[in-house]
């Protein structure tokens, strides 16, 4: 195919330039700085990029496309590929295609008229660190409907090297932003202490609302893209305390340095203030400052994030899963001035999921939750504000257990007969039956499951206050089921007044319908097991042919 001969030509040319451009580059960098670096390959869906979905049209009233992508600074790039995938909107479809990435020289294909998937290598020296525009354009001299182009199967292929590491709380912040090499596995690195989940939960929200996604939060400190280390300067080590602005505390404080791992230290001289720093992580954008940021920096720098809607009070009033899941109303109002979020993770790796969550919420509402109040399982919540609950075993909280509707514990009765089952189908079913049917699964195998609940309701004993939870049964580990919502569109899903969720999918739970009859019952079985429908059908034929043929042989003789 003439895509193919051309590319192995284009991927040797560019191949060639690119290498050129980086040893030079390299080459002024000194040698010990990029020890630890790494080269960075990455691939990204189209549709990942784009953004406008998972398909768009090239026609002669719609030439052109722009995607739009952010590489991290101080990188080149050695080699690029793109794989396209895309039909013809009619057999009459003929033309050229070109790929260009920010104006550069474009790189020409011309199709057949049929479903195509062709690979072919980019100029890489037309990348840049900062914005990026990949061009797909569509131009033909005839009346031709033109090309669909498939977004969710097209994907971009990058190789990154680093010329130089990170050395400002700037060039972080635009890393964490970007679409590829950016740090997504984030180590905090924290002691056990009174305002823990506060620090955290401030800081992920930072983190995230940067990214513009939920990064991998864990505690392993040795294989994480980025430290993040909490505390009072006097906890702090030597190294720590070196790349704060002066030996003298001057309050609350955020620093990065790189000495082979991007660190970042968010302090204070005593826990106040180290949680005023973790505000202002939440709070301001590090955009054009240096390796520390003070509370007088915060003055000029720009806010970080903006409400993605504006608070209604009816959405407030009449608020299900699926107004909190488009905009975390009602616990976002007002940043979060309103709210209590009570952490019920016993282990390090359910708070990781748990932060996850919470990560998530912050990036649907547009900015951080910095006026909530914070705590854990032992901690009394403030009663006059709205609760959020995240964490394993909600339901043995008094507050939980006393208001919980039908459908939270018909979620939680599912979402614990869920293990093994093929399909969401059956955690519906699971819902309706008696609580007494069955044993409940409690193996490790088990434990493995990320399957989690959702609820939300209005506390029975305070009128207008909003109770929601996100929980999980003793089966299921809530950093699998936390991660996989805050990181995945099953968050979009959400409705209802609960939902059980896990990789399959989300099955909102209603009882203002009636439970389904004997026969939705047999229909919801043959749609969850059609290939068992299917052999019992064909078994329930053979046997009344053979019936059949026996009465005529009974007959006959």
């Amino acid at each position: 195919m003439f895509v193919r001969v051309v590319s192995a030509a284009i991927f040797a040319w560019s191949v060639c330039v690119s290498g050129v451009q980086a040893s030079s580059i390299q080459e002024a960098a000194p040698a010990e700085q990029l020890a630890a670096e790494r080269v960075n390959t990455e691939e990204r869906a189209l549709a990942d990029l784009d953004g406008r979905g998972d398909a768009f049209v090239l026609s002669t009233s719609q030439p052109a496309a722009d995607i739009h992508f952010t590489l991290p600074p101080h990188v080149v790039s050695s080699e690029a590929w793109l794989r396209l995938a895309a039909r013809p909107a009619s057999d009459g479809t003929d033309g050229r295609i070109q790929v260009s990435v920010n104006g550069g020289d474009p790189i020409v294909i011309r199709p057949q008229a049929r479903a195509m998937e062709a690979r072919f290598a980019l100029f890489s020296a037309d990348f840049r660190p900062g914005e990026n525009t990949l061009t797909i354009s569509y131009a033909t001299e005839n009346a031709a409907t033109g090309w669909i182009v498939d977004a969710r199967r097209s994907r971009l292929r990058l190789t990154l090297e680093p010329v130089a590491p990170l050395s400002t709380l700037g060039e972080l912040e635009q890393a964490l932003g970007s679409d590829f090499a950016a740090p997504r596995r984030i180590a905090l690195d924290t002691e056990a202490g009174r305002e823990r989940i506060t620090l955290e939960s401030l800081v992920a929200q930072g983190l995230a609302l940067r990214a513009g996604e939920v990064p991998l939060f864990s505690g392993d400190t040795a294989n994480a893209d980025l430290v993040v280390r909490i505390a009072e300067i006097a906890r702090l080590d030597e190294t720590d305390r070196a790349a704060l602005r002066s030996e003298t505390s001057q309050g609350p404080e955020i620093a990065f340095y790189n000495d082979g791992q991007p660190r970042l230290v968010v302090t204070g001289r005593n826990i106040d203030e180290a949680t005023a720093a973790a505000r202002l992580m939440g709070a301001r954008s590090f955009a054009g400052h240096g390796a520390t940021f003070l509370a007088a920096d915060a003055i000029r720098a720009d806010r970080l994030g903006r409400p993605s809607i504006e608070v209604d009070a009816s959405l407030t009033e009449t608020a299900d899963l699926r107004t909190f899941a488009a905009s975390g109303l009602p616990f976002s109002a007002d940043q979060g001035a309103r709210t209590a979020v009570q952490f019920s993770t016993r282990f390090d790796s359910d708070r990781y999921g748990a932060l996850s969550v919470l990560a998530r919420a912050a990036l649907i509402g547009g900015e951080a939750w910095l006026y909530a109040w914070y705590g854990d399982a032992e901690e009394e919540a403030p009663a006059n504000h709205n609760l959020l609950l995240v964490g394993p075993n909600s339901t043995q909280f008094e507050v939980i257990d006393h208001n919980a509707p039908d459908e939270l514990r018909a979620a939680l009765r599912a979402a614990e007969r869920s293990r093994g089952q093929r399909g969401l189908m059956r955690l519906a079913a699971a819902a309706y039956a008696d609580e007494g049917d069955g044993e409940t699964a409690t193996t490790r195998e088990g434990a493995e499951l990320g399957v989690g609940v959702a609820s939300l309701f209005q506390d029975r004993r305070n009128a207008g206050r909003w109770i929601g939870t996100l929980t999980a049964p003793d089966i299921a580990s809530f950093e699998s089921a936390g991660r996989q919502l805050a990181r995945s569109n099953l968050w979009s899903a959400l409705e209802g007044r609960a939902a059980v969720w896990s990789a399959r999918g989300v099955t909102p739970l209603d009882f203002t319908v009636q439970p389904p009859t004997l026969f939705e019952r047999v229909q919801e079985l043959a749609v969850d097991h059609t290939r068992d429908a299917a052999f019992l059908l064909f078994g329930a034929a053979l046997l009344l042919l053979l019936r059949g043929a026996m009465r005529r042989r009974k007959a006959s003789a």
